[in-house]
């Protein structure tokens, strides 16, 4: 078996791992199916394979040092190579490697947990359910509510409102809920009771408005699509308080109250998919503590265990728990999975969210966030970059082919791909969701840290807009 054993420096500043890079790469190739990602660019040119990190840094199986933008996706918030959340999962696993979460047991680090989210929630949200990921977390959402709607005598309160370039999860249910092509195509049918409508995307509004003057029409679809389909049909309205995958996207402050008072109108359950926005990532412990609203049910992964360990959360008021609980049918709640409430990923969050805490971990985000907007600005002069937009350590930049008029470039040109690779070459990970490209580094991330990441990103930009001029467009 390969090992990563870390050597001396290298003059480039590099590691040298004692590691067959060559060896992991053909079997990688030969065996993976690869998510997410291009089969002809896996089979042609492999993965980019991470042996070790380090804070904000990682490393490929080549020696190469990379400032992790990213999070890995969205999740490893307190960085790489964290000893205390290590030595808490080793020591659950020495202690109690597995036991359910189902069938009224438990385990301790499940207890500390679900007590700890429902302290950091919005008051009311005081009862938690455990899964493995934000997928079977929205999963969850779907199951939880129609039960919830048909214990109190709704028997067809099935139907979900979620909104394009929305993303919740790639399992079938969630994938429904997800309002990106890429999701749906080939793998129709979806869900039948999922309704779309338009995002709060204010650069590119779908409705053809601008804001402030639009008062938040994008809001009032809401209303519409739960009257077409009927209030007696609507169980619930998903949608993440900043879009991520669909490009890093903030509401006008006003959309999320709007939001909430159609929702109340129409008996209508509101979810937050804080799956990204959760455990800190916009500067508040959940992002919907910026616009003073309270959701019905707050999804949410990813951060709550920073990656250490698959880790998901679904959130729910009380009220939605004595509905279950009074009801005359003596309701229980047949769902669940075998990790749910897993003592080791458990412990994993018991941990992350204690070290957030000690450590001001969300205030810090909140700085660096302040900071890293700043330094974005920088970006302005060039004649390819449309639009910044963001919260906290959540960032956007949506290259344009002008400025003016805010048109895009060709899909096919894959602009927002080169940016990307270019970033890479000069040791920075970022994504690339068509031609924005994003960024969400670790909640630790310093401030030298986040110039170094502008400092990086500013070289990727000049490198793409030179790779530009010599295209044909």
């Amino acid at each position: 078996m390969a090992t990563a054993v870390q050597k001396p420096s290298s003059a480039s500043g590099g590691l040298r791992f004692e590691i067959d890079a060559k060896r992991l790469d053909q079997l990688d190739r030969k065996h993976k199916l690869p998510g997410f990602a291009s089969l002809d660019e896996h089979a042609q040119e492999g993965s980019l394979i991470i042996v070790r990190g380090k804070g904000v840094f990682v490393w490929d199986a080549n020696g190469k040092q990379y400032l992790d933008g990213s999070s890995a996706i969205w999740n490893v918030n307190l960085g790489f190579g964290n000893k205390e959340i290590a030595e808490a999962v080793a020591q659950q696993l020495e202690t109690l490697s597995f036991h359910l979460g189902l069938l009224n047991i438990s385990t301790p680090p499940a207890i500390e947990l679900a007590a700890k989210l429902a302290e950091l929630a919005p008051p009311g949200l005081n009862r938690v359910f455990f899964t493995s990921g934000g997928s079977e977390s929205n999963e969850s959402v779907i199951r939880l509510t129609r039960l919830y709607y048909r214990l109190r005598g709704y028997q067809n309160k099935t139907v979900a409102i979620a909104r394009t370039k929305g993303y919740h999860g790639s399992s079938c249910g969630a994938a429904s809920l997800t309002g990106i092509d890429h999701f749906h195509e080939f793998f129709e049918p979806m869900l039948p009771d999922v309704r779309h409508i338009a995002p709060p995307y204010c650069y590119r509004c779908p409705l053809d408005k601008e804001y402030p003057s639009c008062a938040v029409a994008c809001a009032d679809e809401l209303e519409k699509a739960i009257l077409a389909e009927g209030p007696d049909r609507v169980a619930f309205f998903i949608a993440e308080p900043v879009m991520g995958a669909g490009g890093v996207i903030p509401a006008p402050r006003e959309y999320w109250t709007r939001i909430r008072q159609i929702c109340d109108k129409y008996d209508v359950l509101m979810v937050a998919d804080e799956v990204i926005t959760g455990a800190g990532r916009t500067g508040k412990m959940f992002a919907c503590e910026h616009w003073d609203v309270r959701p019905d049910i707050i999804s949410c992964a990813k951060g709550i265990s920073s990656g250490y360990l698959p880790l998901g959360a679904v959130i729910v008021h009380e009220r939605i728990y004595q509905t279950l609980r009074d009801s005359s049918a003596g309701a229980a709640v047949w769902h669940g999975f075998t990790n749910t409430g897993n003592p080791a990923c458990c412990a994993a969050g018991v941990k992350t969210l204690e070290i957030m805490e000690r450590d001001g971990v969300v205030e810090n985000a909140r700085k660096m966030g302040e900071r890293l907007h700043q330094r974005l600005q920088e970006l302005r002069a060039s004649p390819i970059v449309g639009e910044m937009r963001g919260l906290g350590l959540m960032a956007g930049v949506e290259l344009v082919r002008n400025r003016q008029t805010r048109e895009a470039f060709a899909e096919s040109l894959g602009v927002g791909s080169h940016f990307r690779d270019a970033a890479r070459r000069e040791g920075l990970l970022i994504r690339a969701m068509g031609d924005t490209v994003c960024m969400s580094p670790p909640l630790i991330i310093t401030p030298q840290e986040v110039d170094q990441l502008i400092d990086k990103l500013k070289t990727a930009l000049a490198q793409t807009e030179s790779w530009l001029a010599g295209q044909k467009q």
